[in-house]
């Protein structure tokens, strides 16, 4: 076992070298290659190292490292050198663009639409405003029960919630460099992930809060490459990250114990399930994958799974096939497996990757990543050249978040990527319109709306 689980690693850290290498060639960590990389280095080696003793199929991580590979090879057809000149010739519009008070605005009404369609969601669902303020542990732990007995109603208040969220962390990235006063700086830093927090808090739900922080550095990722900076952290992001950790971990911890576990009273048990919980949030994806993925190559598994047939891009494209009328009946959470390893991990993530195979096999899902890093590689290279780019802007920025919801499932399953994406791109477009109209007729006095 401890031989499979030192070549997994070795795999792990081949990831993070193939990253490294692309790194070397295009001179900087703030690329997509590498940003894919150093994702999926996080998502193994930290299972691995961390809960070292749980057996693991090392051909898994191999694979992973092949698809990674593949995605980086894709950016091999530009001119990279050219690129990142032309775009150091445009810093000196990035505040203007991107602190622009239409954009703040937005924000500030995207922001305050989010809470209210959260708060509208739960009337929908049947609870009260007395219930919310003076009994939330109960409410919120009511309505986790409820979504995992599927008796939620669904409606549009929760949909324009989440995309709302989605765009406020986003713009919130955007104007949090471009913002001077220090206060101001603060209170867009809260107001980005308020929205989401409000969900944990309410709903035990705490995917949307960590992808509200990967699309808010997304957008602060645009920045910076805007102002030719390309670093991923500034000095002072340290004074930051260790508070921000800590609300973070006490967020999470206050969903984990509302979910059910409230009511225990022996402090060992409520430590022990605890531990279940964060260990199979932050490493169960890796170690589910591996045992379908050994399942599949004909290896020990400690599950026994269906066999399908070849799903041509269902898993991967989910929300487009049903949109043309496909009625393949998907369970909560897409497979209704629970990979299990004592009381320490349990849960049904399986990573995009299972999906990726089942759609397209091995050797075309490791195509797919080649020609997905052609197509992504593609739009960064064009967001480098432009002066005021749009659509290659909300490209990068929804890339950011494919790369980090690659551990789950396919961010292009889910509809409300495409709304979001488009809604920003439309955002984007008329702060483009705006903005340069102001530059030309103003040469340059601020622009109000």
């Amino acid at each position: 076992m401890y031989i499979d689980k030192c070549l997994a690693l070795v795999f792990s850290l081949m990831i993070l070298g193939q990253a490294y290498l692309v790194r070397r060639y295009v001179g900087t960590w703030l690329f997509p290659a590498c940003l894919f990389g150093l994702f999926w280095f996080g998502y193994t080696f930290v299972p691995l190292a961390i809960l070292f003793w749980v057996p693991v199929n090392p051909y898994a991580v191999a694979f992973l490292f092949l698809c990674t590979l593949a995605f980086s090879m894709g950016s091999l057809f530009f001119d990279w050198k050219t690129a990142f000149v032309r775009n150091g010739q445009k810093c000196e519009t990035a505040t203007l663009v991107y602190g622009s008070p239409f954009l703040k605005r937005t924000f500030y009404l995207l922001a305050l639409a989010s809470i209210a369609f959260l708060i509208l969601d739960l009337f929908e669902q049947g609870f009260t405003l007395q219930e919310l303020f003076f009994d939330l542990q109960v409410s919120a732990a009511t309505y986790a029960n409820m979504l995992y007995s599927e008796d939620l109603t669904i409606n549009n208040f929760a949909r324009l919630g989440i995309v709302c969220t989605f765009l406020g962390a986003i713009l919130g990235g955007f104007l949090f460099p471009c913002t001077s006063r220090k206060a101001e700086r603060w209170f867009i830093l809260a107001l980005s992930f308020l929205p989401a927090a409000l969900v944990a808090i309410t709903q035990t739900a705490k995917g949307l809060l960590f992808l509200s922080i990967v699309f808010f550095y997304a957008g602060l990722l645009v920045y910076r490459v805007s102002v030719g900076k390309l670093r991923l952290a500034e000095k002072g992001s340290l004074k930051l990250l260790v508070p921000g950790m800590a609300v973070l971990i006490l967020i999470v911890t206050t969903a984990f114990i509302w979910r059910g576990l409230s009511k225990i009273e022996d402090r060992d048990e409520l430590m022990s399930r605890l531990t279940s919980y964060f260990a199979s949030y932050s490493c169960g994806h890796l170690y589910g994958f591996s045992d379908w993925f050994a399942f599949m190559i004909g290896r020990h598994s400690e599950l026994t799974y269906a066999h399908e047939g070849t799903s041509y891009g269902f898993y991967t494209f989910m929300s487009l096939f049903q949109l043309m009328g496909s009625h393949k009946l998907v369970p909560m959470g897409v497979f209704d497996d629970y990979y299990t390893y004592g009381d320490l991990l349990t849960g049904n993530i399986y990573t995009m990757f299972r999906g990726l195979i089942l759609d397209f096999g091995f050797a075309g899902s490791v195509l797919f990543m080649f020609l997905t890093g052609v197509l992504l590689h593609k739009t960064f290279h064009v967001m480098l050249l432009k002066k005021r780019p749009v659509f290659t802007v909300a490209m990068f920025v929804f890339a950011v978040g494919y790369f980090y919801s690659s551990f789950v499932t396919s961010a292009l399953s889910a509809n409300r990527t495409y709304v979001a994406f488009a809604l920003l791109w439309i955002i984007l477009q008329m702060n483009k319109v705006i903005t340069e109209r102001c530059t030309s007729s103003a040469e340059i006095s601020p622009c109000e709306m």
